[in-house]
C-alpha cells in the first residue's frame, strides 16, 4: 500500500518528504515495477510516474473491465484485497470468485486483510474489539468493498479479479504456512479455524 511505498522511498531516498507522499498518493494505483529515481526527486514525480505506468498497464484489461459489468474502481478495490490474500494466480482467482459472490448476495466481506489498512495488523494479531472498529474499511462491520483500493495491485491480482472461479465456496483461510483452506458452510469454516489457526 501507500504507506508500506513511502517507506521503501524513505529507506532509499533519504530526504524524500513521505508525509507528502502519503498525503497526495492515490491507493490502488501506484503501480508496482522496478523504478529509477534520482537522489532528490519530488512526492509528486514519483507519483506521476507511478500513476502513468498504472494507466498504461491498465489498458491491457479495459475490454475485460467492460464485460465484467463492474466499474473500474470495484475492479481494483477488489484487486487490492486479492492481491494481499494471496500469491497464486489460481488462488487468487478462488478468492475473487468467493468475494464477488459475497458482494453480489450481500454478504460483509469479512477479510481480515484490511486491517492492515487500518491498523497495521495481521490475522494472528486481531482481537475481537479490533473488529468492532468504526472504519469504512473494517469489512466485518461493514458490507461491500472498501471506499479505495488497500493495496496497489499487479497485473496478476487484477487478471484473477477479472477472470474470477466459480466455486460452491463461501469462506477460506490461510494457515501458518500460506496455505489456502475453503468452505462452503460456516460450520465448515469453524473447523477449519480450529484445525488450521
Amino acid at each position: 500500500n501507500k504507506f508500506e511505498t513511502a517507506a521503501v522511498l524513505a529507506r532509499r531516498l533519504p530526504d524524500f518528504d513521505t508525509e507528502k507522499f502519503i498525503t497526495l498518493a492515490p491507493e490502488g494505483y501506484l503501480f508496482p515495477d522496478t523504478y529509477f529515481f534520482v537522489p532528490n526527486v519530488t512526492p509528486e514525480k514519483v507519483i506521476e510516474k507511478m500513476t502513468e505506468n498504472f494507466g498504461q498497464q491498465i489498458q491491457k484489461f479495459a475490454l475485460d473491465i467492460v464485460a465484467s459489468e463492474r466499474t473500474p474502481e470495484d475492479v481494483l478495490a477488489m484487486a487490492s484485497i486479492v492481491e494481499t490474500e494471496a500469491r497464486q494466480f489460481e488462488t487468487r482467482q478462488i478468492i475473487a470468485g468467493i468475494l464477488w459472490k459475497r458482494i453480489d448476495e450481500e454478504m460483509p466481506l469479512q477479510v481480515d486483510v484490511s486491517f492492515k489498512y487500518i491498523n497495521g495488523k495481521t490475522t494472528n494479531d486481531l482481537t475481537r474489539s479490533d473488529l468492532e472498529i468504526d472504519s469504512p474499511y473494517n469489512s466485518y462491520k461493514y458490507k461491500g468493498l472498501p471506499p479505495t483500493p488497500i493495496s496497489n495491485p499487479g497485473l496478476s491480482s487484477i487478471d484473477a479479479t477479472l477472470h474470477p472461479k466459480d466455486t460452491d465456496y463461501y469462506f477460506f483461510l490461510s494457515d501458518s504456512e500460506g496455505n489456502m483452506h475453503y468452505a462452503e458452510t460456516f460450520a465448515q469454516h469453524k473447523k477449519n479455524i480450529e484445525k488450521y489457526l
